[in-house]
């Protein structure tokens, strides 16, 4: 291992570099998930670069330990000053969407509610077909549980309708979040847990009816069938 970091150390911090850059990409697009990842990887990297620099400097490569050591930080710096200023520039950037108060909950219309992240509610799991909606880490961002009869393998994803108009909310995105590679189940289960996806569309704050559409992908045929629907009240993730 101290041969090949010896010979290869500048792919640490081209990889950091990388990592870096893949950071700030995904912090504009708004990829939660995707920055999540990549910052874990980031802390293992720094992890594996501060091993490099032990080890260049026991073995007196000194031209390649500070060349190591001045490109991270430079890179480093630079990177947390673009950070800054997109965050500073999201922070105090005036909201424009304006999706969830231009699209008020009907009077009357009965709705669910999400369930709060670490509550433990009394859940009513009805054998025809089950889809349970919690709060995630903040507004417009949510998990889900779904509970089925027998199903061939494929995949379940979700489809979202803001319920007025029938807009579709956050299409592409929000089925390749929710998507859930499954098995053929043969009885009554749970067959997603706590499956993370995102909606956009709206403030937080701003509620609004959504039509939460459960569909699964046969893995054999391509064929495309609802399994379900059931109407929260939601808001969007203020990005």
């Amino acid at each position: 291992m101290i041969k090949v970091i010896l010979k290869y150390w500048w792919t640490i911090p081209a990889l950091m570099v990388v990592l870096m850059v893949l950071d700030c990409v995904f912090l504009v697009a708004d990829l939660p998930t995707l920055e999540s990842v990549v910052e874990w990887l980031l802390l293992l990297t720094g992890i594996a670069i501060l091993a490099s620099w032990i080890i260049l400097a026991l073995n007196k490569q000194w031209k390649k330990f500070l060349f190591s050591f001045l490109l991270s930080i430079l890179v480093g710096a630079v990177i947390a000053i673009l950070v800054a200023v997109i965050g500073f520039r999201g922070l105090f950037a005036p909201s424009s969407d304006d999706f969830g108060r231009e699209h008020s909950i009907p009077e009357g219309m009965e709705y669910s509610i999400p369930f709060e992240e670490y509550s433990d509610p009394a859940i009513d799991i009805d054998r025809n077909g089950s889809l349970q909606i919690w709060n995630g880490i903040q507004g417009g961002i949510y998990k889900y549980d779904f509970y089925y009869g027998p199903l061939p393998a494929g995949e379940i994803y979700l489809r979202c309708y803001e319920v007025t108009e029938n807009i579709r909310l956050s299409a592409d995105r929000i089925r390749e979040s929710s998507k859930v590679t499954i098995d053929t189940t043969s009885s009554f289960s749970k067959v997603v847990d706590q499956h993370e996806f995102t909606i956009y569309e709206g403030d937080w704050g701003d509620y609004y009816a959504a039509r939460i559409e459960v569909w699964h992908k046969n893995a054999k045929t391509g064929r495309e069938t609802k399994l379900m629907e059931k109407v929260y009240r939601v808001e969007g993730w203020m990005r």
